[in-house]
């Protein structure tokens, strides 16, 4: 091995896959490593070798067949600046997911400058990575066989499955992302003015849950707890906040799809941006109103920008014969963002949210008066997905440490919970405490059913703390909405 490394470095052959194939095979590895979960399709992996690997060899065999005629005693510094620009572009995009055009220049400039001095040296540093990517390759080995195709498959069939339903009005559950219960929104931390919304709401026939909580505190995580009424525990860890496949269990064939289909029922889907369908997941709805052509056909790009209520009054206006089902996800107003460098971050963050948070609570009451007009017997839910986290600096702090403060912790999971259901709902109403029994708690009702079976639910909330490296499952609200700090382990909770 060694005599090979030496003759490889002392040779004067150059070989055109050592700049092209290898930078671009490490960029894969490191992208799939740092965002297994947005990137995890057949479709988005053909893109990366056509992106990273092909797209390069190829420009890189013109270039260096040009070079081989004209100015064959150059081709060592074509190949450390093109090795260089090439993996400074590639790599990039692997840790940014975007463009860093004027970081990329500057390098290109110094790259081509300091080929005239270094170039003969181009091949340790070929070297190295080759070492770098049979590290990052055997890590991203590892991380797929103990992480993926080892994880417990946790979706088991639930028993309202079965229900046959022996009313069948239509039904619509709008989420506003981020949008922060009653509960939390009149505190201090959040100071919201929203008693015309909720006013108009009321007068509309809408019924609040104040202390409705999210079991998990993002999109992705708490989703997947609504769709499939079970409780996934984030893997416990495993990788991070992060949960496999959480956007094809969203919007794919999941428990509570299965049950509006088996009744009869058409599925809608309407989303503002494609951020539930990042990784091409197998969408089971009906109908949607975002394809696979209009996902980046690249690197995943979360917004979209569909005029949603355009798209939401369309596919309710051409809707058929069958009772329908809707689901429109808008992301606003968000959780708070990044602003832990402001010396004014929590009151910066909070006067964002409370913008958002009054521009779409007008456009959930136009959306509500649109199917009051058009559909005054249905059921209108809306049920956000986790609160606004208001209150920390940015969203990070609220994972850095276990919290005790239950303002804080309502912050992060006391989340909207409106319905207009006929007067015989209300006693399903009352046990929807979090977001693992709105579902159940509605097919109960639209089979006829008592509500016993809730009594089974675990309403508790999660969230995982950082420890290092170690990620700790924290019970932050127990089943009967008490605030509690826990750490909980795999065993604890399996037995």
């Amino acid at each position: 091995m060694k005599d090979k490394i030496l003759h490889f470095l002392s040779e004067d052959k150059h070989r055109w896959w050592t700049v092209t194939v290898i930078p671009g095979l490490y960029a894969i590895a490191y992208l799939y490593l740092k965002n297994f979960t947005v990137v995890n399709s057949w479709q988005q992996l053909l893109s990366f070798i056509a992106c990273f690997i092909v797209v390069p060899s190829v420009l890189f065999l013109g270039v260096d067949f040009f070079f081989k005629k004209k100015f064959p005693t150059k081709r060592p510094q074509l190949y450390w600046s093109y090795f260089l620009i090439n993996f400074s572009i590639i790599f990039s995009l692997s840790i940014y997911l975007g463009w860093r055009w004027k970081a990329l220049l500057l390098f290109a400039f110094i790259a081509i400058g300091s080929s005239y001095f270094t170039a003969k040296h181009y091949k340790k540093l070929v070297l190295l990575l080759s070492f770098m990517l049979l590290i990052a390759s055997s890590q991203l080995l590892y991380y797929l066989v103990t992480k993926v195709y080892n994880s417990n498959d946790w979706i088991e069939e639930m028993p309202f499955e079965t229900a046959v339903f022996n009313q069948r009005p239509n039904v619509y559950v709008i989420q506003p992302d981020g949008f922060v219960g009653k509960r939390a929104g009149d505190n201090p931390l959040y100071n919201l003015k929203l008693g015309e919304f909720y006013n108009t709401l009321s007068d509309l026939g809408f019924q609040f849950n104040d202390e409705f909580r999210s079991n998990y505190p993002t999109t992705l995580a708490s989703n997947s707890t609504l769709f499939t009424a079970q409780h996934h525990y984030l893997n416990y860890g495993d990788i991070g906040n992060e949960l496999i496949n959480a956007r094809d269990i969203i919007l794919g064939d999941n428990p509570v799809i299965k049950t509006f289909k088996k009744n009869g029922y058409q599925t809608n889907l309407i989303l503002e941006h494609s951020y539930l369908m990042l990784n091409y997941p197998e969408v089971a709805y009906d109908r949607n109103n975002v394809s696979y052509a209009d996902l980046s056909p690249l690197l995943p790009n979360y917004f979209l920008g569909k005029d949603y209520q355009i798209d939401f009054e369309n596919m309710v206006s051409n809707s058929g014969n069958k009772p329908q089902f809707f689901f429109v996800e808008i992301l606003e107003p968000r959780h708070i963002s990044f602003s832990k460098d402001r010396e004014d971050a929590i009151a910066f963050e909070t006067r964002r949210y409370q913008q958002e948070v009054d521009s779409i609570s007008k456009k959930l009451i136009e959306m509500v008066r649109f199917i009051e007009k058009r559909d005054p017997e249905a059921i209108i839910m809306l049920v956000a997905d986790h609160g606004g986290f208001v209150g920390y600096t940015h969203t990070g702090a609220a994972y850095s440490e276990p919290e005790n403060d239950e303002d804080l912790k309502q912050s992060i999971f006391n989340a909207l919970y409106a319905i207009k259901a006929p007067p015989e709902f209300e006693s399903h109403r009352k046990d929807v405490k979090s977001s693992i029994s709105v579902f159940p708690a509605l097919f109960n009702y639209l089979s006829g059913q008592n509500e016993t079976n809730l009594l089974k639910l675990d309403n508790s909330s999660y969230l995982l703390i950082d420890n290092n490296s170690d990620k700790e499952l924290y019970q932050y609200f127990d089943n009967n909405g008490y605030s509690v700090s826990q750490k909980l382990s795999k065993d604890s909770i399996t037995n």
